[in-house]
C-alpha cells in the first residue's frame, strides 16, 4: 500500500474533527450568548412614575410655598413701614427710628432668603439622593432574583439645544441607541418600587 493512499484518509479525518471542534465552538458560544440576561431600565420613567417621589416633590412644593409665603410677609412690613416713615418729619426722633427699624427688617429678610434657599437645596438634594439609591437597590433586587447579567440604565436625553456644547454633552451621555422592548424592565421597577412604597405608608 502506498504512503499517499493512507495520508488522504487521515487528512480528511482531521478536516473532519477540526470541521466539528469549530462546530462545538459555535454552538457553545451561542448558548452562551442565549443565556446571558440583559435588561435596560429608564431612569427617567422611573422618576417619572415612582409615587414616593410625586409625594415627595409635592411637600418640597408645600415647603418651598411656606418660605415664600413668610418672605411675602416680611417684604410686606418693610413696605408699610417705609410708607409710614415718609410720612413722617425729615430729622424727627420717631423717623429715624424707623429708618433703623427698616435697615434692620431689611437685613432679616435677606438672611431669611438665604436660609430658605439652603434649606430648600440641601433638601432637593437628599431628596434625589435617597430616591436614586432605593431606584438602584430595586433594580438590584430585581437583577438577582430574575438571574439578569447586566442591566444597563437608558437614557433620553432632550437634544433640543441652543448650545452646540449642552448638544455634545447629552449625546455623550446616552448608553443606549436600541434594545427591544423585551429587555426593558422599566415597568417591573417602577411596580415594584410602588409596590414596596405601598406597604411602607400602610405602617406608618
Amino acid at each position: 500500500m502506498k504512503l499517499s493512499s493512507v495520508k488522504i484518509p487521515i487528512i480528511c479525518l482531521v478536516f473532519a474533527l477540526l470541521a466539528s471542534f469549530a462546530c462545538t465552538n459555535v454552538n457553545l458560544a451561542n448558548a452562551e450568548a442565549e443565556d446571558f440576561k440583559i435588561g435596560v431600565v429608564d431612569i427617567g420613567g422611573i422618576f417619572e412614575k415612582y409615587q414616593k417621589r410625586i409625594d415627595l416633590d409635592q411637600e418640597l412644593k408645600e415647603q418651598e410655598k411656606e418660605f415664600q409665603d413668610e418672605i411675602n410677609k416680611k417684604r410686606k412690613e418693610i413696605i408699610d413701614l417705609d410708607e409710614e416713615t415718609q410720612l413722617l418729619d425729615l430729622g424727627s426722633e420717631s423717623r429715624g427710628n424707623n429708618e433703623n427699624l427698616l435697615e434692620r427688617k431689611n437685613v432679616e429678610l435677606e438672611g431669611y432668603a438665604k436660609f430658605a434657599e439652603r434649606q430648600l437645596l440641601k433638601k432637593y438634594k437628599d431628596f434625589f439622593e435617597n430616591i436614586y439609591q432605593e431606584v438602584v437597590r430595586k433594580v438590584e433586587e430585581i437583577g438577582k432574583q430574575n438571574n439578569f447579567d447586566l442591566i444597563i440604565k437608558k437614557e433620553e436625553p432632550e437634544l433640543k439645544s441652543g448650545q452646540i456644547s449642552d448638544l455634545q454633552f447629552k449625546i455623550g451621555i446616552r448608553t443606549v441607541l436600541y434594545h427591544s422592548e423585551s429587555v426593558n424592565i422599566t415597568s417591573d421597577v417602577i411596580d415594584n418600587l410602588n409596590a414596596s412604597y405601598a406597604k411602607e405608608k400602610e405602617k406608618k
